[in-house]
């Protein structure tokens, strides 16, 4: 069945070093896929990744969710922001001041970034949040910060696939929905609030992130070709 457009499925490069990231990159086409830099990558390798990347032509998503005080923020952003990204983002928990921050340093810099915002982490359940202090639901909880995000003219969020039809029914179809955890086959990992590649997608999910089930297969090759199958 194909229900996946090209460069919708971003690939998460969960790596230590670029041996690692090349192992993998090497069987992708940028035609195809995007691909995700986050913090663990950021931290070993730093900038030099990004333009490792950049060069053999692929879109970045850089994963950093900054989460701090709002000048603190302005300031890390405007210098991420001098890098070529294709995405960036911060986390919503930081406040609406934070956020104003941030979206302050895409235009400063005349950033064609999609800024977006990271709502609830996919590996937090409901007896998680409220451990934290929130005492509604997970939707609800991503509804307010989906809601902030909007408000404040930062490009969508990062949310779970289960979420996905209600931020496009109450934000629109143009607010950009980005969900991990989806799997190209059910299994049980450590994110709770899961999703297949087929439920993200009928589900309306803009951008699908793909993480360990691929690139850490024992036969990755052929679970490109799996990925691929969907793709119209």
């Amino acid at each position: 069945m194909k229900i996946l457009k090209p460069k919708q499925i971003i690939v998460a490069l969960d790596f230590d070093s670029i041996e690692e990231v090349n192992s993998v990159v090497r069987l992708l086409n940028p035609d195809i896929y995007r691909l995700k830099v986050g913090k663990q990558l950021y931290a070993s390798e730093g900038p030099k990744i990004l333009e490792n990347l950049n060069k053999k032509g692929f879109d970045i998503f850089l994963d950093l969710k900054l989460h701090d005080i709002p000048n603190t923020v302005y300031k890390a952003l405007k210098n991420l922001l001098n890098h070529k990204v294709w995405m960036t983002n911060i986390h919503l928990l930081g406040g609406e001041d934070m956020i104003q921050a941030a979206r302050e340093a895409k235009e400063d810099t005349k950033s064609k970034a999609f800024l977006i915002g990271v709502s609830v982490l996919t590996s937090l359940s409901k007896k998680n949040i409220r451990n934290m202090g929130f005492n509604i639901e997970i939707s609800e909880l991503v509804k307010i910060l989906s809601f902030s995000a909007s408000k404040n003219n930062i490009d969508g969020v990062v949310c779970s696939a289960i979420e996905v039809p209600d931020i496009k029914e109450n934000l629109g179809e143009d607010f950009i929905t980005v969900t991990p955890g989806i799997r190209i086959q059910q299994e049980n990992d450590d994110q709770s609030r899961v999703a297949t590649l087929k439920e993200a997608t009928k589900n309306g999910s803009d951008y699908i992130v793909l993480g360990r089930e691929l690139t850490a297969s024992k036969n990755i090759a052929k679970m490109i070709k799996k990925v691929e199958s969907y793709i119209i």
